[in-house]
């Protein structure tokens, strides 16, 4: 008996442990079944926004956790983020930012879609518009200048000509009265001749608000010119195809431009003449010599376009072939330097102002998938900054739309529709470059310690009553922690530009808000505030693939003004062999600037 005793005492033991240990592996089996979701999603989390702390969670596996065990758990710090510093010196070293310095280039066929939703349009004019600055440039032309002509009868035109016509100069004066815009107008060099051209240019002087031209360009990317893509366009069209110039060399494009000078001097004398609206202004650097060497008394203003990328490249080999990483690549922007430099340096030692009249991230129209994406709007404002730093006076982004099909190309950086604004990605980098700009706005060198594999960029702009704004742009794949010494000791605030990747086409946000189809903001404000960590420090987490831009008041301090001189050369053109046909007067116009008294 005793003997059954004992083997039932250990049967029961054996039990007892059995569950024991069958509840410890159930408890185990809970705990992964919990755990493992968050640790994912954790994980999801710090590739999203590794900016915030993850902490390693504690959890009690049911009676088999002990005290002792849960006194061992220690939180476990998030790696430290990289980290960059920005310093101003308290002698601020400035230079003005120019007049009116961003602008919007259009097709001359664009006015019309702009008016399938007209307030839209004009509240958006309005907000890219700069505060305090001078009026909004808009430039008329493009590929569309060689293909318009004025027809006060509204003749019948050629399936591929566009015809200016009386109600289209009304609708422009009408823009022109209600947003108080300023014009370039381009004017077609291929199919017309001087006295063509210059018909339009009378007509546009005599019937748009007295001023509101700021000069005529002659042609578009004559650089690019080519015979044969231009005898394709007008076969079997009334105008003859032996008109064509048989190539733009710079030494031709001066003697046409001479040409127009002279025309246009006696039909439209007040107005000056800018080109020459050249492609690509580092290696066509000598159109713009050429042109300035000759033609310097008729010359207003150099002109010249920009497009790091081409949806017209095919090979991905090439370095021209547009993608993500590479609009978001320093390549992208330090062309706004490399590319324009010289044509800056020759402008200005002549005492003329240079203008991109175009520039957008990738030529042809775009391509899908990449200017179309929040990498532009990224890449946007670092383009621009570093165009005015390279001392470019002025920038037009190009926005083009189908001739007859209406539709907007895939860089435009907005669409107007029935329905009304379509914001793109790109539309908001442009809104955050002009509200880094303001009144009396001066750009203000900085020095920006940061390692080159972050992919970081910083600008300041001070503005009037002695407003700091600094402009932080990531556009690399890690967020970091910027240090900024400023010559401040005030409260600032932040706004952010996010979007949920680089490749989002979609829910992009600016301060929190977005642009509906009305042109308005919607969504809570989401302004930030940063103090200062010491007397003149500040520290801001910076999002990858992202902007901040900072603003706070200055310490009390003088403003440094540096001057710019300016130059002068002249000569005189030849007569033009393109337009030899064409009897024109001899009477130049004397112009000498955009921003100077005109000789008459």
């Amino acid at each position: 008996m005793a003997d059954l005793t004992s083997l039932g005492a250990a049967v029961r033991r054996l039990s007892r442990r059995r569950a024991v240990w069958l509840g410890g592996l159930g408890a185990v089996l809970l705990t992964l079944a919990v755990l493992v979701p968050v640790v994912l999603a954790n994980i999801d989390e710090v590739s999203t926004a590794p900016s915030e702390p993850v902490h390693h969670l504690v959890f009690r596996a049911g009676r088999s956790a002990s005290r002792a065990r849960v006194a061992r758990t220690r939180t476990r710090p998030a790696p430290a983020l990289p980290s960059a510093a920005v310093t101003i010196d308290a002698a601020l070293r400035s230079t003005p930012v120019p007049s009116s310095y961003f602008g919007i280039s259009t097709e001359y066929w664009e006015l019309p879609l702009f008016e399938r939703d007209t307030p839209a349009f004009e509240r958006l004019l309005a907000l890219l518009h700069v505060p305090g600055d001078g009026p909004l440039i808009l430039r008329i032309g493009g590929d569309s200048a060689d293909q318009s002509f004025w027809s006060p009868r509204r003749a019948k035109m050629p399936g591929w000509a566009f015809a200016v016509t009386p109600s289209y100069v009304s609708r422009l004066r009408a823009l022109v009265l209600r947003d108080r815009v300023k014009l370039i107008v381009d004017l077609n060099l291929v199919t017309a001749t001087p006295l063509t051209a210059a018909a339009w240019a009378r007509a546009a002087e005599t019937e748009l608000p007295h001023g509101s031209i700021l000069g005529f360009e002659i042609g578009n990317e004559p650089d690019l010119y080519s015979r044969t893509h231009w005898i394709a366009m007008v076969d079997r069209s009334p105008f003859e195809v032996r008109s064509l110039p048989f190539e733009l060399t710079p030494a031709g494009y001066v003697q046409d431009f001479a040409a127009y000078a002279r025309v246009l001097g006696e039909n439209a004398p007040d107005i000056p003449l800018v080109g020459p609206a050249v492609a690509h202004p580092r290696f066509s650097l000598p159109f713009i010599s050429t042109l300035i060497a000759d033609q310097r008394p008729e010359l207003g203003m150099v002109t010249g376009h920009l497009y790091p990328y081409s949806a017209c490249v095919k090979d991905q080999r090439s370095g021209a072939y547009p993608t993500v990483a590479r609009v978001l690549s320093p390549q992208a922007t330090s062309a706004f330097f490399s590319d324009i430099a010289s044509a800056v340096a020759v402008a200005h030692r002549a005492g003329l102002k240079f203008r991109l009249t175009e520039f957008n991230s990738v030529t042809c129209g775009g391509k899908a998938g990449v200017s179309n994406t929040f990498a532009t709007a990224l890449w946007a404002p670092d383009a621009l900054f570093t165009a005015m730093r390279t001392g470019a006076d002025g920038a037009n982004l190009h926005i083009h739309a189908g001739p007859w099909s209406g539709a907007f190309a895939i860089n435009a950086a907005f669409a107007i529709y029935h329905s009304g604004l379509q914001a793109r990605p790109l539309l908001y980098g442009l809104m955050l470059f002009t509200r880094t700009l303001g009144p009396q706005a001066r750009l203000v060198s900085l020095h920006l310690n940061a390692a080159r594999s972050l992919n970081l960029s910083a600008w300041a702009v001070e503005v009037k009553d002695r407003i700091l704004h600094v402009l932080l742009i990531d556009k690399g794949s890690r967020t970091a922690r910027v240090y900024l010494r400023l010559p401040a000791s005030a409260t600032g605030t932040v706004e952010r530009l996010l979007a949920p990747s680089a490749y989002a086409r979609s829910q992009v946000t600016l301060n929190g808000q977005q642009l509906n189809s009305a042109a308005e903001w919607t969504g809570t404000p989401r302004t930030e505030t940063v103090a200062p960590v010491g007397r003149d420090r500040y520290e801001i987490t910076l999002y990858r693939r992202s902007a901040a831009l900072m603003s706070v008041q200055l310490a009390s301090g003088p403003r440094a003004v540096p001057a710019r001189g300016r130059g002068n050369v002249s000569k005189h053109a030849k007569p033009s062999k393109h337009h030899r046909r064409v009897a024109v007067a001899k009477h130049a116009v004397l112009a000498v600037g955009l921003d100077r008294p005109r000789k008459h």
